[in-house]
């Protein structure tokens, strides 16, 4: 009886054992793949807003234009897309503030980290007016 018993509470140890660990890898997976997803986003909206705002920059428009160009052009492009609204908009700044000032900020006098911080706080002003605006508008 008491080797019954015994044999009983292993296997269901075991199968708590397996339960537990088998749940839990599922739940790294899902977790994994939830912050890979907004991220790849994150740089496709980064690359598209570098790409519109340094062309801008190169073609004569001030800071201010091009901003809200590009701006305006990159809500367009990626309001309908799944997760959009739900990215972190500093993530989302940090990013471009990046890429912006590697990509041209020589003519806008943005260097180094300096530099990013500089744009970084300027995009989040200016996104937070173009929504404001856009808000009122509706």
């Amino acid at each position: 009886m008491k080797k019954s018993l015994r044999k009983s509470v292993r296997k269901l140890i075991t199968f708590f054992i397996i339960l537990i660990s088998v749940t839990t890898s599922f739940d790294i997976a899902v977790v994994s793949a939830a912050e890979s997803e907004p991220s790849v986003l994150v740089k496709k909206i980064s690359k598209d807003y570098t790409k519109k705002f340094c062309n801008s920059i190169a073609f004569g428009l001030s800071k201010e234009s091009a901003m809200k160009f590009s701006l305006e052009e990159n809500k367009k492009v990626f309001e309908k897309r799944k997760g959009f609204k739900d990215i972190n908009k500093d993530s989302i700044a940090e990013e471009i503030a990046i890429s912006v000032v590697y990509s041209c900020g020589y003519p806008l006098n943005l260097f180094g980290e300096k530099g990013i911080k500089e744009f970084q706080n300027y995009y989040i002003m200016k996104d937070k007016d173009y929504s404001m605006r856009i808000a009122n508008n509706n």
